[in-house]
């Protein structure tokens, strides 16, 4: 049996210690009589056994030493290793790695051999082991993190945060398509981040989507807390879910990121695409949910909730607010003359219509078969009249082709302002605009009342 192969190093060291010291004594009287010792002395059975004792005594000496030296240092090794295992099995149940850190169990070792390279290949592999689960301990806390995230700009705001903290950056953005348009939903520290919309890196990395380096448009800068500058070092990550190209990361710095910045990047942003994609098709079901399937307006219901939100903001901003109730004259008569195609095409293009004429920051619903209902933060009496009167003026211009006709509607308006009228909540407000707008109709129709019961503000 080979020494070289035995599976018990510690037997197979004794026995070559031993078994060299017994050929050493088989030897020495040999080499003592080439030395000039009398045969007669160093060949007889006295000396021979004296020198074979000899010999298996030091080979044993030789085992018990070596054993003494490198036996501890091994079993204080595989101990450490021992305690290593439990730990991760322990902790692979209760979360707890506290006691796998490298500072609880590295093996410190002072021998510069072979002994010593085991240790450190030892505190490596730890290290290692540690640093992976920092890595997995990371990308699972941004998961949760952003898994009981479902609206699209928080979400998209707080992935930003840590994705900027975990790599260090200086200033980043998240670029997502939605219907068919590339929209930034949030940004941290770039000026002008809209420019990376025109970049041509972003334009080409559309056609590959993979990871990248690229330069900022110059019109683009990093706002770090002392001055602005234009970073050293730009990555952009795409965003995926099942392979379909979500939108990107763009992350900029002032000094180029590690290595190790890159690796754990592409891990983590695996998980903010299932997070974004669950975040769109909740978006678009709320979208959805929202809108009126006709006319393309909020609905009764999220439109009533949309007036509730303005008219607590205005409260705090001690701002006005002005609500617009516009009815189609004779609607009912038009959909028994025409026929409910007819009458839907009016309704299009009557909302249409007034969707025009609103501001930016309007809110205009489809309250309830030809009726809508406009919301106006920031105007009084004023603004809400002038708006309203081009609402009338508009629909009754307006014209609608069917089947060979053209109709045309015409519409009276009901205003009331909180300002004005001291109102500050949704019912009240709506109950004073809805009496306006049936003044207007006894009054003749076509018309804007926006004061009193009665008065016509325009004809």
């Amino acid at each position: 049996m080979s020494f070289y192969r035995s599976k018990h190093v510690f037997r197979a060291l004794a026995w070559g210690m031993v078994s060299l010291g017994v050929l050493t004594g088989a030897i020495f009287p040999l080499v003592a009589v080439e030395l000039g010792v009398s045969a007669e002395l160093a060949l007889s059975p006295t000396f021979v056994g004296t020198t074979l004792a000899a010999g298996l005594i030091v080979g044993g000496l030789n085992f018990a030493l070596a054993s003494r030296i490198v036996r501890p240092r091994l079993r204080r090794l595989t101990g450490k290793m021992r305690q290593v295992r439990s730990a991760m099995d322990q902790a692979t149940y209760t979360g707890d790695w506290s006691e796998c850190d490298p500072a609880v169990c590295q093996l410190k070792e002072q021998a510069e051999d072979e002994l010593g390279d085991v240790a450190d290949s030892y505190n490596a592999l730890l290290q290692a082991l540690h640093a992976a689960h920092r890595v997995e301990e990371r990308i699972q806390n941004f998961n949760n993190t952003l898994s009981s995230q479902l609206d699209l700009h928080d979400l998209s705001e707080q992935a930003l945060s840590l994705l900027i903290e975990h790599s260090e950056a200086d200033g980043g953005a998240i670029i997502l398509e939605k219907q068919g348009e590339w929209t930034i939903p949030a940004s941290t520290g770039l000026i002008e981040p809209e420019a990376i919309l025109k970049s041509p890196a972003l334009q080409a990395a559309h056609e590959q989507a993979e990871v990248r380096r690229f330069d900022l448009p110059e019109e683009v800068r990093v706002d770090a807390v002392l001055s602005h500058f234009t970073p050293s070092d730009v990555l952009l990550l795409p965003i995926k879910h099942h392979g379909l190209l979500l939108g990107w990361v763009v992350l900029a710095a002032a000094s180029p990121f590690s290595d190790k910045t890159t690796r754990l990047l592409p891990l983590m942003i695996q998980g903010l695409g299932l997070a974004l994609n669950n975040a769109l098709l909740h978006d678009d079901l709320q979208r959805v949910a929202a809108l009126d399937p006709l006319t393309g307006l909020y609905n009764r219901r999220f439109g009533m909730k949309r007036l509730e939100e303005e008219l607590a903001r205005i409260q705090r901003n001690q701002t006005p607010l002005s609500l617009i109730i516009v009815d189609l004259d004779h609607f009912k008569r038009l959909n028994d003359t025409y026929g409910h195609l007819a009458g839907d095409k009016v309704l299009v293009r009557a909302a249409s219509v007034i969707r025009d004429m609103l501001r930016k920051g309007d809110v205009v619903m489809r309250y309830g078969g030809e009726e809508f209902i406009a919301i106006l933060p920031g105007s009084d009496i004023e603004d809400g009249a002038d708006i309203a009167e081009r609402i009338r003026f508009a629909l009754a211009q307006s014209r609608v082709e069917v089947a060979g006709h053209t109709l045309s509607v015409t519409a009276s308006i009901g205003i009331a302002c909180t300002a004005d009228d001291r109102l500050s909540s949704a019912e009240p407000l709506m109950k004073l605009a809805d009496s306006r707008l049936y003044a207007a109709k006894s009054g003749g129709r076509d018309r804007v009342i926006a004061e009193g019961a009665g008065e016509a503000l325009a004809s």
